[in-house]
């Protein structure tokens, strides 16, 4: 038997016949053929596991640079971005314009393109003076964009807050006549103002309303439904409460009967009542109708005033005023006062001293003890049998700690054990504010929301943040140091539990002379923690406070910028390393790193279907129970998108440090 090894095959040696795998003699000349091991064949290299999924394209977007050409647009800025396409500020034939250039792949889906292609269509044949003009606008190309004049003035969001005395009934029956005016053309050209909002209607240097194209969009809605928007926003703009936003949406406005809004007349009241009918068939038909009822309001000196206060559906407590008039029982009282002033002489003054004024023995006032004090102090200073008994117009009054007495001692002040006769009491003056802390005024914003829902639903009261981050120099006054990501006094500190974060945030609100926001309850284990928000101590931010913070007002996809490398230290720029807090631009709150770098941890209990089935909507602070704590705000491992976006939501296990997670402080006031 011979063997072919570069075909692997077996033939027969005596005549030379190729055999069968395994057999055993030559079929074409029986000679018998040798057993032989089993071959294995060589072993062949391992192909590339192909991916078992398909992965899904990276989506890419280019972006122009200040300078740059885009049919015959000279590039000046890039404004923002959406999920529609980028906007820039651009100059062409030495006008200004807002250019929208649109992602390729908007243009995939043929119904998106459609709606699109009948909204450009429609700007574009708008010609209104309280509209700002479309002079271009181009699908065809690849890519397709708009163009749009810039508007010299400001947003009527913006007046509201920085300026609302401007904003009285005047100005707003102007902006009332000039919307409905604008309206009437815009729904001529099969265009809504359902999603139209202050931020979109800008007043120019003559306070004339302009009413922004990126609010103007394709739908052909009952005119009604537009009314109905209409007068809600008028509503909200005429009032001056701080929950405006809440009291007067739309969604609220659908289920519960409009209530006159205060300051303002009767007269105009009662055209945004019929705007605002929840009976669509009660509302005004037309603009034309509704047109017709501002110009003939009387004039707003010869109007009632709606003085009726606004009903915000938290109950009032009674004024003293409204108290029912009680006589005093004179006897009753002046027994009480004596009581009171013999107790008082007993305890605090030798009594034989005030009667017969010849006593000079001291009268000694020790303060009482528990039996079951054990660690002498180790204060040195402390010498309570050498102090000197204070002598007053009655005796001497002494007040000393029993000889030898003793309570036990924790490195950090910080332990449960120190009993209350023992413990240093408050100083008489509280520390100042800190200057790197920022108020923010109460107001409304949409808690988890972000572009694909512009309606405010939760409203805080107003608080105090720190601009920056904890550090590491700061940690270590107080607590053990943290097994850090990366080592720096100047850095923020991290891997530290939110357990100890509270027992940190009381320590130093009774160094400060603060109210400890935090009570613990050591009876349970781990101990359970309760939070005082009208204390006046260092605490974490709600999940609500720290969103409302890092927000700031805008609708960026993170903290003050839709660019993450402008305000955030993130993967691509950090190199995996903690950076020193305020390295990068602040949000236009003045917070740093509210974005990246460490992520934050937050007061409240981590559940995911909260920010959809959030139930308290003043000063919420999040579930009742749970066993992870919410964390926010991205860090340095994370890359550009999801887990840094402004919306995104982390947990932790709040008994244990997470490497990349610190936090900042908040005080109520």
């Amino acid at each position: 038997m011979t063997k072919d090894s570069g075909h692997d095959m077996i033939y027969c040696s005596s005549c030379g016949r190729n055999l069968a795998d395994n057999a055993k003699f030559c079929a074409f000349c029986g000679e018998k053929v040798p057993e032989i091991k089993s071959r294995k064949p060589e072993p062949k290299p391992e192909e590339p596991r192909k991916p078992t999924r398909k992965l899904s394209p990276i989506i890419t977007f280019d972006t122009f640079t200040e300078g740059d050409e885009f049919r015959g647009f000279r590039i000046t800025r890039m404004i923002s971005k959406d999920e529609e396409g980028i906007k820039y500020y651009a100059v062409k034939n030495d006008i200004k314009y807002v250019l929208k250039v649109f992602h390729k792949s908007r243009m995939a889906n043929p119904e998106k393109v459609y709606s699109l292609q009948m909204r450009l269509q429609g700007l574009l044949n708008l010609n209104h003076p309280n509209i700002a003009k479309t002079d271009e606008a181009d699908l065809a190309t690849s890519p397709g964009y708009m163009a749009t004049r810039y508007v010299h003035g400001i947003s009527l969001d913006r007046l509201k807050k920085e300026q609302p005395e401007l904003l009285d009934e005047t100005l707003i029956r102007k902006v009332a006549i000039q919307l409905m005016q604008a309206a009437k053309e815009i729904r001529k050209q099969g265009l809504s103002l359902i999603r139209l909002n202050p931020s979109g209607m800008m007043l120019d240097e003559n306070n004339d309303l302009i009413l922004l194209s990126s609010n103007l969009h394709y739908g052909d809605n009952d005119e009604r439904e537009d009314i109905f928007h209409i007068g809600a926003l008028l509503a909200r703009l005429a009032c001056d409460h701080p929950l405006a936003n809440t009291l007067y949406a739309d969604d609220l406005l659908s289920e519960v009967k409009f209530r006159y809004v205060p300051g303002i007349s009767i007269s105009f009241n009662k055209v945004l009542a019929e705007c605002l009918h929840r009976n669509i068939l009660q509302r005004y038909a037309d603009m034309d109708l509704i047109l017709e009822h501002p110009y003939a309001l009387p004039k707003i000196e010869d109007d009632e005033i709606c003085d009726t206060p606004l009903d915000t559906g938290v109950p009032n407590v009674k004024s003293k005023d409204d108290m029912p008039k009680v006589g005093p029982e004179w006897g009753f009282i002046a027994l009480v006062a004596l009581a009171i002033i013999i107790v008082g002489l007993l305890l605090f003054t030798n009594i034989f001293s005030i009667i017969f004024r010849g006593s000079d023995k001291p009268f000694t006032f020790k303060l009482p003890t528990p039996d079951t004090l054990k660690v002498a102090s180790n204060n040195q200073d402390l010498e309570p049998a050498t102090q000197q008994p204070v002598q007053t117009e009655y005796g001497a009054l002494k007040a000393t700690l029993r000889e030898g007495q003793q309570f036990e001692v924790d490195r950090y002040g910080l332990s449960p054990n120190i009993p209350d006769q023992a413990a240093t009491s408050r100083p008489t003056h509280q520390a100042p504010m800190p200057a790197n802390m920022v108020r923010l005024d109460s107001g409304s914003f949409g808690f988890g929301r972000l572009k694909e829902n512009l309606n405010h639903n939760v409203s805080l009261n107003s608080f105090y943040i720190c601009r920056y981050e904890v550090t590491q120099a700061q940690w270590n006054k107080r607590m053990t140091p943290a097994n850090v990501s990366t080592v720096g006094d100047h850095l923020p500190v991290d891997n530290v539990s939110w357990m100890n974060i509270i027992l940190y945030c009381n320590a130093i609100s009774k160094t400060d002379g603060l109210e400890p926001a935090y009570t613990l309850d050591y009876s349970t284990k781990p101990p359970k923690v309760s939070c005082n928000f009208n204390a006046n101590g260092w605490r974490l931010p709600t999940e609500a406070e720290w969103e409302y913070a890092a927000k700031a007002g805008a609708l960026f996809d993170y903290s003050g910028s839709d660019d993450p490398s402008e305000v955030a230290w993130f993967r691509d720029n950090s190199a995996g390393r903690l950076r020193a807090p305020g390295g990068k631009n602040a949000n236009a709150n003045g917070l740093y790193d509210m974005s990246g770098n460490v992520s934050e941890w937050c007061w409240d209990w981590y559940d995911a279907s909260y920010t959809r089935s959030i139930q308290q909507f003043i000063n919420p602070s999040g579930p009742s129970a749970g066993t992870q704590r919410v964390i926010r705000g991205g860090n340095v491992m994370n890359g550009e998108g999801r887990n840094l976006n402004i919306t995104y939501r982390e947990k932790g296990n709040p008994n244990r440090g997470i490497p990349y997670v610190g936090f900042r402080l908040v005080r109520s006031k």
